[in-house]
């Protein structure tokens, strides 16, 4: 007993120490780490031991015409199963749940294709009957003969009913014809290829046919493995994420590509893993203190101020990397946790080396014009138009200053009307700068969507390293002011000289200008009433311009590269912003000679050059490299070097 008690100790202590070092230092090496994630998932998995399920709450229809608002409830019974089936625990009991959520949808059937329940947790089910079921390659028979023959009826509807040859062209749309939004369209065809691949082996279902194709199973099956390569070839050419660096959005979207790696064939199975590789190396690059500080879109308002800590990437990269806290068990990182995949170990070296990183810029091209199509409320709308990206352009510049002390990034776009973007490229653009700190210390020049909740094509800027300049678009969808905002927490105490506002965290200072009209500020949260209830967002300060379409001059130095606050001060006063005409000229801190058209009609230029919207790299970093249009990506770091050929 003695000595079982002596090794335990000796576990944990070694545990605690592999925990100690995965906070960003290299004091552990990246195979270590890599190494761990199997201890993670179990731990995970085992701190949920015993507990009965806990049924979330069944929702109303988020509009008329729709079915109950089940996710919620949906998940909470698939996240039971998992950890029951991977404990080898309560069988029966995972088994009837299981049924149960099955049989609600066969209780419900417009539900099954809303878009905001079923395709959003039948993928996991699916995995679960590869891992699990009666033919399952992990352990099976714990997921009965009887329950799968249930599980799979709603997902044949669902199936059945929203597909249709167009999802799966390629000739035509060369995958950037998007139904919906860019993650729900990678749900909703993750659906379909997997229900494909168990149905072709089953009798019961083998020789149905598609009601708007006529293909069976098996036929639609090839034709989604032909879609799945040819989608992450275009990815690795023309640019990764539409809906780019979006938290939520992203991890939805990726979700469904585990299956496709655990599952597919040979060449599937190899285009999903660079893919993943692809878009780890694309998140690792920027992220300080575990969150990514480039530019976004799709994040709507409130969710732009805070780290969200127990969703997104935040779990991933815990399992993955050890970057923050142990989360809880969700069904959202059920395929990650029970998936073969893991990311190579130069991008466990990027993500983890923030220090070693060192200061740089990135630059990534973006797709986002083009003609918007249906937001597709229920997947079974074949008469409705799908979003269709151009691919001639993309129209976003994407651009990141890395420094450890602070990450900043804007997508950089021309002042184009709203008419000429997709909207999901275009609806709650972010910009700003994240600091390493425990209060997830943040500035965010941001215009305030009119219902602190969306807004399309609301700002434009530029940005050279640390210095961003911005303005409210006057071809904006639902705007209200420009604001500045702040984490109260760490920058309590503004000082402000003239027109500037100067603020420090604990790594970097900052410098707001604000050269015409003026601000007032803003303290708390800001409050909205609408039909459904209260929008509130985190406390903060902000500032609020006076006047409609000002711009915004936003500088960010290291403490290290500057003597000190006093030092910082006089450098930024001793820049003055200059007009000449509509256009603001400004010599930054950093050197460049920043010209930004107030009146929109000129692109913004650095240092004499106006801002390439359409340059050769699709992507360009010190670590992560293709040309556009290549299909080659080269990720880099120290002596570590890995090449993903998507063609």
């Amino acid at each position: 007993m003695l000595q079982f008690r002596l090794q335990k100790r000796f576990r944990l202590i070694t545990f605690a120490l592999l925990v100690l070092s995965t906070g960003g230092a290299q004091a552990t090496s990246p195979e270590a780490i890599l190494a761990g994630f199997e201890e993670r998932v179990d731990r995970v998995y085992r701190a949920e031991a015993g507990k009965p399920l806990v049924r979330a709450e069944k929702r109303a229809p988020l509009s008329p015409g729709r079915g109950m608002f089940v996710r919620a409830y949906s998940f909470s019974i698939v996240s039971f199963a998992a950890r029951c089936l991977y404990l080898n625990e309560m069988l029966d009991e995972a088994n009837a749940a299981l049924v149960e959520n099955a049989q609600y949808y066969l209780d419900h059937e417009p539900t099954i294709a809303d878009r905001d329940s079923f395709h959003w947790h039948a993928d996991i089910v699916m995995r679960l009957i590869e891992l699990y079921g009666s033919e399952g390659r992990l352990h099976p028979g714990r997921i009965t003969r009887e329950t799968e023959d249930i599980l799979l009826k709603p997902i044949w509807i669902y199936a059945n009913r929203c597909y249709w040859p167009e999802k799966s062209d390629i000739e035509n749309s060369k995958t950037w014809h998007l139904f919906s939004s860019e993650n729900h369209h990678v749900m909703d065809f993750t659906v379909i290829w997997h229900f494909c691949k168990l149905a072709k082996d089953r009798p019961e279902y083998r020789d149905r046919q598609f009601m708007h194709s006529g293909g069976t199973p098996v036929e639609i099956y090839e034709a989604f493995n032909r879609y799945f390569i040819e989608y992450c070839r275009e990815r690795s050419r023309k640019g990764q994420n539409v809906e780019m660096m979006s938290d939520g959005y992203n991890t939805a979207r990726n979700r469904g590509i585990y299956n496709f790696y655990d599952f597919g064939n040979p060449e599937v199975k190899r285009m999903a893993g660079m893919f993943l590789d692809l878009y780890f190396a694309y998140w690792a690059q920027e992220q300080i203190d575990g969150i990514s500080g480039g530019g976004k879109a799709r994040i709507n308002f409130e969710r732009g101020f805070s780290r969200y800590r127990d969703v997104g990437y935040a779990p991933v990269v815990w399992y993955y990397f050890g970057i923050g806290q142990q989360p809880a068990l969700k069904a959202f990182e059920v395929n990650l946790s029970l998936s073969d995949y893991r990311p190579p170990a130069v991008v466990a070296d990027i993500a983890l080396d923030v220090e070693g990183r060192g200061r740089y810029e990135v630059r990534q091209r973006i797709q986002g014009l083009g003609k918007q199509g249906h937001t597709f409320p229920k997947f079974d709308k074949r008469d409705e138009p799908p979003n269709k990206l151009r691919t001639d352009g993309g129209g976003i510049l994407r651009y990141t200053f890395c420094d450890p002390a602070f990450v900043m990034g804007t997508p950089m776009t021309e002042a184009r009307p709203m008419e000429d973007w997709v909207w999901l490229s275009a609806q709650n653009r972010w910009q700003g700068v994240v600091f390493p700190d425990e209060h997830d210390a943040r500035i965010i020049p941001i215009v305030r969507p009119a219902d602190s909740w969306r807004a399309m094509n609301a700002q434009w800027s530029v940005q050279s390293m640390g210095t961003l300049i911005t303005q409210k678009l006057k071809y904006h969808d639902g705007a209200a002011e420009m604001i500045v905002w702040m984490t109260e927490e760490v920058f309590s105490d503004p000082e402000e000289v003239g027109d500037v506002v100067f603020v420090e965290s604990g790594t970097a200072y900052a410098a707001i200008r604000v050269p015409q009209g003026g601000y007032t500020w803003h303290h708390g949260p800001f409050v909205t009433h609408t039909e459904t209830g209260v929008r509130k967002t985190r406390p903060g300060r902000a500032m609020l311009l006076n006047e409609e379409f000002a711009p915004v001059i936003l500088e960010v130095m290291a403490k290290r590269d500057v003597k000190d606050f006093a030092a910082f001060k006089d450098l930024v006063l001793a820049r003055e912003p200059v007009m000449d005409g509509p256009v603001l000229k400004y010599l930054s801190i950093y050197g460049d000679e920043l010209a930004f058209d107030t009146s929109f009609e000129q692109v913004p230029a650095i240092n004499g050059i106006p801002v390439d919207f359409e340059p050769v790299k699709v992507l360009e970093s010190p670590f992560l490299n293709a040309d556009y249009d290549s299909g080659i990506v080269e990720i880099t770091k120290d002596n570590r070097r890995l090449v993903l050929d998507f063609n």
